[in-house]
């Protein structure tokens, strides 16, 4: 009796065990693939950039351009990865803004409404409601409305944004932009440009 109880409890661990692994893996699985919508670049290059970003801020608009211009002549050794850094209690677009670029990237979208977004910045910045320039752009790239006004209007994409600034928030940003070069916390466009320089002298 006492061995069929154990071999009962030890079944039943394992089956537990088993659910919970299942339970962690899958989460985790749909946050790697929404990250990578926002990646681009060579995923073994030497040089491994993390930028967090608000939409609204006219720094990260510089860093993004100048991250891109710096890709074109790089393109086989760097690897970026965005997360989102709304500071909100600044910039009242930068929640919206970040919003559509989330909803864009899970169309695949993200780099090509960014390539949209970031040269308007200081047009729609200015603006009380910047969502028909947003739409606009989402119909230019390709976005399917449907599809975009449906997770817009969903709590999961405003979840992501707002879990990847607390996951900011415990690393120590306070400002934007603030980059990870190879795990080295870089703060501002000024502090970037220098880094890069120590992997790239020429």
């Amino acid at each position: 009796m006492n061995k069929l109880l154990s071999t009962l409890v030890i079944v039943l661990v394992l089956v537990g065990v088993l659910v919970g692994v299942k339970h962690f893996l899958a989460p985790k699985k749909a946050v790697i693939n929404l990250q990578m919508a926002r990646a681009k670049g060579n995923p073994d290059a030497r040089v491994k950039i993390v930028e967090f970003v608000d939409f609204q801020c006219p720094a990260c608009a510089y860093g993004i351009k100048y991250l891109k211009t710096f890709f074109d002549q790089h393109p086989n050794d760097l690897y970026l990865q965005v997360r989102y850094f709304p500071l909100t209690n600044m910039h009242h677009h930068a929640m919206i803004s970040a919003l559509y670029s989330e909803c864009a990237s899970r169309q695949g979208k993200f780099w090509e409404l960014d390539d949209l977004m970031i040269p308007d910045q200081s047009q729609w910045a200015q603006l009380i409601n910047p969502e028909p320039v947003f739409q606009s752009m989402a119909v230019q790239v390709g976005i399917n409305m449907d599809q975009l006004n449906t997770c817009l209007a969903s709590d999961d994409a405003r979840r992501v944004i707002n879990d990847e600034k607390s996951l900011g928030q415990t690393l120590g940003i306070v400002s934007t932009p603030t980059y990870f070069i190879n795990n080295k916390m870089v703060v501002g466009t000024k502090s970037l440009q220098d880094e890069l320089k120590t992997y790239f002298p020429n």
